[in-house]
């Protein structure tokens, strides 16, 4: 290959058409006397060579008469026909001289040599050696310090990968040491403990599979005040002004040890205040009463020791299995998980937690996620969000993103919500994202340092449980 033209960060580069054998997203290094420009591959394209048209119908005029064998000892007609059929390598300069491409410098385009650099060289050169390495594809290992005390998003359509991605990196954080809390929408990580042929993984002794209302429930005495005040504001919408009412109710019943959900319906009957704050009040502590997430029953509490489920010298895996919950019920249980969270590390009571929202967008609208990435990550708090409808994200957390995987993408809206709020090109998603296959991620941000790097996602062999279940499929797997 040789480097033909430039016009702004695009570089075209002429090759003929063996050794054209490029994929998407492989990068390219044009070197000459020890300087050297970044290249990443967008597109390749067919040479417009002169008067090629008047050859290939020539070509094609000719192809209706029978063969005619021709002298060529001099073999001039192959090379003519490499030269047709060159092509054009479009590519985006990613760096000049290992600095930002604002360097103005272009190689030779007689004298340079171009040569293909593999991921894992590029890695090396770009990335710190990983202190606490995670394998996420082949050549691509990636530092758990670069994730944890992040923002991680992971984005794409149905069936891209993208819940495979990060069943992968949640057991790899886990297996590293960090506490690993999954909020899992579709009940497709509660089987991590296995692989597929029904062996023990890994990860099997660092997981907790728990499901909210059934062997997950909260004592209701043993909500704290600002833990009640979050549930009760953010997921049921309670006024302020009936807030402080319900406090005062709340506090006067856990002095006298008489606290549960009979005694404070009593109170609100009973004490006398306006008769909507009355209503208001009856109506959210039936509402929260009928979730099955709290407890009067301090034997049936298994929830409220949540910090017994982070242990100090290991990593874990707890799994919140809300796939069966209403909409209601994972509202109220996110806001309480959060809430009491937050909570624990204020009062360093546990170690800080890196938080996987499975389909984020479903419950994104219904809490403070804005204050989650914005002040809580401070805290000890780090998010991963998945989502396959990334313009339910706001455009807040795209800018406080640290690192983002991408998978196949084909709405444009969707590519160009991202390109505003990305780092990097429209050109480049647009030409990209439609075309990744299936398992093939393009990854932005501190893991591969902040250069867009395209690569196929490992497989784990643990039972995922990621695909889509149909009747038909059931009755073909069982013959």
């Amino acid at each position: 290959m040789k480097v033909f033209r430039k016009s702004g960060d695009k570089v075209e580069l002429l090759a003929l058409s063996w050794d054209a054998s490029l994929r998407l997203g492989d990068y390219l290094v044009a070197e000459e006397d020890g300087r050297r420009i970044l290249l990443q591959v967008i597109d390749v394209e067919y040479a417009d060579v002169p008067g090629l048209m008047e050859d290939i119908l020539r070509d094609l005029s000719g192809s209706a008469f029978e063969e005619v064998e021709r002298l060529d000892p001099m073999d001039v007609l192959s090379v003519i026909r490499s030269i047709r059929d060159s092509r054009v390598v479009v590519a985006k300069v990613r760096k000049v001289n290992n600095a930002e491409p604002d360097v103005l410098w272009l190689p030779s385009r007689y004298t340079s040599k171009v040569r293909r650099v593999e991921v894992a060289e590029l890695l090396r050169e770009v990335v710190p050696v990983p202190k606490v390495p995670v394998k996420l594809g082949e050549g691509v290992v990636v530092d758990v310090m670069n994730v944890e005390g992040s923002v991680t998003l992971i984005v794409g359509r149905k069936e891209s990968g993208k819940s495979h991605l990060s069943k992968v990196l949640a057991s790899g954080l886990a297996r590293a040491g960090c506490n690993v809390v999954v909020l899992d929408v579709n009940g497709e990580y509660v089987s991590l403990g296995r692989r597929r042929n029904g062996e023990r993984s890994e990860v099997s002794e660092l997981m907790k599979v728990l499901t909210p209302g059934l062997n997950y429930q909260v004592q209701l005495a043993s909500l704290s005040d600002e833990v009640l005040a979050d549930v009760m504001t953010y997921a049921l919408g309670l006024p302020q002004t009936s807030m402080r009412e319900l406090l005062k109710l709340f506090r006067d019943l856990r002095r006298r040890s008489v606290l549960n959900f009979a005694n404070l319906l009593r109170a609100v009957q009973s004490v006398p205040m306006n008769e909507s704050v009355r209503e208001a009040l009856a109506n959210r502590l039936l509402t929260l009463e009928s979730t099955g997430l709290f407890t009067d029953d301090h034997h049936e509490a298994e929830g409220d020791q949540l910090e017994t489920l982070f242990p100090p010298d290991r990593g874990v895996l707890v799994v919140f299995d809300i796939s069966k919950l209403s909409a209601l019920q994972r509202r109220v249980f996110v806001e309480y998980l959060l809430s009491r969270l937050k909570e624990l590390l204020l009062n360093d009571e546990i170690d800080p937690v890196v938080l996987f929202a499975e389909e984020a967008h479903l419950y994104l609208r219904e809490t403070y996620w804005e204050d989650v990435i914005t002040r809580m990550r401070h805290i000890g708090i780090s998010t991963v969000l998945i989502t396959n409808q990334p313009d339910s994200i706001p455009a807040l957390i795209y800018r406080q993103a640290d690192n983002v995987f991408m998978f196949n993408m084909r709405n444009g809206s969707d590519i160009d919500h991202l390109a505003r709020n990305l780092e990097i090109d429209t050109e480049t998603l647009r030409s990209m994202l439609p075309n990744l296959p299936q398992g093939t991620v393009l990854a932005w941000g501190k893991v591969v340092g902040r250069l867009p790097v395209v690569f196929k996602v490992i497989d784990p062999y643990l039972m995922t449980l990621g695909r889509t279940r149909t009747k038909l499929g059931r009755m073909v797997q069982h013959g």
